[in-house]
């Protein structure tokens, strides 16, 4: 990519503007600031899962059976807990995936190699 600028003759010179090696405008992010965004969006969809799993017990647990135990759950509970959980899908799952979606572009921007730095020269002075 180029830029015009102005030349010290009046015209305006061409001038590449920087680009990484892969031919890309160099854009910096923090490996930090993105693994931080990746955990708030992790827990964002542990989040939201587990308002799904609520829901779809409030609703499973009519009757005498014990919620925290599944082992304890008979069909007719099964059968309430998997109807209720479908029908909230179209509350929690769209959310879900849009993170999931962002994870995984998180995730492809952390696997990019950073730029490497200079390497002081051997008997060079460091300020």
């Amino acid at each position: 990519m180029t830029h015009l600028s102005p030349s010290p003759t009046g015209g305006h010179a061409v001038t590449p503007c920087l680009l990484s090696p892969a031919g890309v405008p160099s854009l910096t992010v923090s490996p930090t600031r993105l693994r931080d965004a990746l955990a708030a969006k992790r827990a964002a969809i542990a989040s939201l899962e587990t308002r799904w799993v609520a829901a779809s017990e409030a609703y499973a647990s009519r009757g005498r059976t014990r919620m925290d135990d599944r082992s304890s759950w008979d069909k007719a509970t099964w059968s309430r807990y998997l109807a209720a959980a479908v029908a909230h899908e179209p509350e929690f799952k769209p959310r879900i995936m849009q993170l999931l979606r962002e994870i995984h572009g998180i995730e492809t921007l952390l696997a990019i190699p950073g730029p490497r730095q200079p390497r002081p020269m051997s008997g060079s002075r460091q300020l």
